[in-house]
């Protein structure tokens, strides 16, 4: 109604990719300048635009704070439709203000928690008084002659590397590691020699992969369920990012418990909801500012029908059920949760 185009960038426009960036640009730009020195960003994107979106970050933020190109499985199931291939992944890419290989004070990612599954895999078949263990092969593909040597087993077994394979410490190291009981025979004594790793002595947590599977994170119809849940039954969005995947994001990324987390692409405001969370989960004071153009909702829309006008419109109220539903599940660890928001219109 002021003139100002706010309708999404049409695939039939002839200046499609060039209007696309433009639009990026002055953000990512923006972005870059609000970012703390050893703050992050991740940036959702799907085939078409992720070569150019690559270029564009690498201008702006640098090639050298590349982190990782993640990618995500927003689908668990087949478009059997499909022209060619059924796309069941987008891409989320990630930079560092400053990346950690070129400026110590850089970005440092958190680890992620282990898993009952991870630690299956310890157990302590020998008693070892440091705990329980897992064992890695003791062989590498490269090395020099002198790590062919033969090693002899507990029950008298000779053993050599695999065929095109070498020990991966040399003799003398490998004495001083049976000594200190870090070699593993198997329990008859008789196996080719295992280093042992104790779970006292790995990281306190698991690197993220760079593959998010949807089990591990949620996917698109996770993230529709959750806001029909808020919604009594109505989903709004086509969409919507899960929680779980934000969850995820600001477990690894934020480092300090009064981070603030900026979506200036927030549609449904998944990212709050998301912050309300994270602050629940850990007792943190992080805050949030969510970032939509008011676009106005089709007149013939499910939500447009309910009383709401704009994307906006529906992410306030999803932000407040969102809040509602946390005291009401966790009443005991949300009674000091700050569950409040201010609205500004630009």
């Amino acid at each position: 109604d002021e003139g100002k185009k706010l309708s999404t960038n049409s695939d039939a426009s002839g200046r499609y990719h060039s209007n696309w960036l433009n639009m990026m640009y002055p953000r990512l730009k923006l972005a870059r300048n609000l970012l703390k020195e050893d703050g992050v960003i991740f940036i959702s994107i799907d085939d078409n635009e992720v070569e150019n979106l690559r270029k564009l970050c690498n201008e702006i933020l640098g090639e050298e704070n590349f982190v990782s190109n993640i990618i995500w499985q927003k689908k668990f199931s087949r478009a059997n439709d499909a022209t060619y291939f059924s796309t069941m992944h987008d891409h989320i890419l990630c930079y560092a203000k400053e990346s950690k290989l070129k400026n110590e004070n850089g970005w440092e990612i958190n680890l992620l928690p282990r898993t009952e599954k991870d630690i299956k895999g310890y157990s302590n078949p020998d008693n070892d008084s440091r705990g329980v263990w897992t064992s890695v092969v003791l062989s590498a593909k490269s090395g020099t002659e002198k790590l062919k040597y033969k090693i002899t087993t507990p029950s008298g077994r000779e053993c050599y590397p695999p065929d095109g394979r070498f020990w991966s410490v040399n003799y003398d190291k490998f004495l001083e590691l049976v000594k200190d009981n870090r070699i593993w025979f198997g329990k008859k004594g008789d196996g080719i020699p295992r280093l042992k790793t104790f779970m006292s002595e790995v990281q306190s947590g698991l690197r993220p992969n760079s593959i998010w599977f949807h089990d591990e994170v949620g996917h698109n119809q996770e993230g529709k369920q959750q806001v029909k849940s808020l919604f009594e039954g109505k989903g709004y969005f086509d969409g919507p990012k899960p929680v779980r995947l934000l969850n995820q994001i600001i477990k690894i990324s934020s480092s300090e418990k009064d981070d603030i987390i900026l979506d200036f692409f927030s549609g449904s405001a998944t990212t709050a909801h998301s912050v309300f969370e994270s602050n629940l989960d850990d007792n943190g004071k992080r805050k949030f500012i969510m970032v939509q153009l008011p676009e106005t909702l089709d007149e013939n829309s499910e939500a447009k029908k309910d009383g709401y006008n704009t994307i906006p419109d529906i992410a306030k109220e999803r932000i407040r059920r969102a809040g509602k539903k946390l005291k009401e599940e966790h009443p005991e660890k949300a009674k000091d949760l700050d569950l409040g928001f201010k609205v500004f219109k630009l």
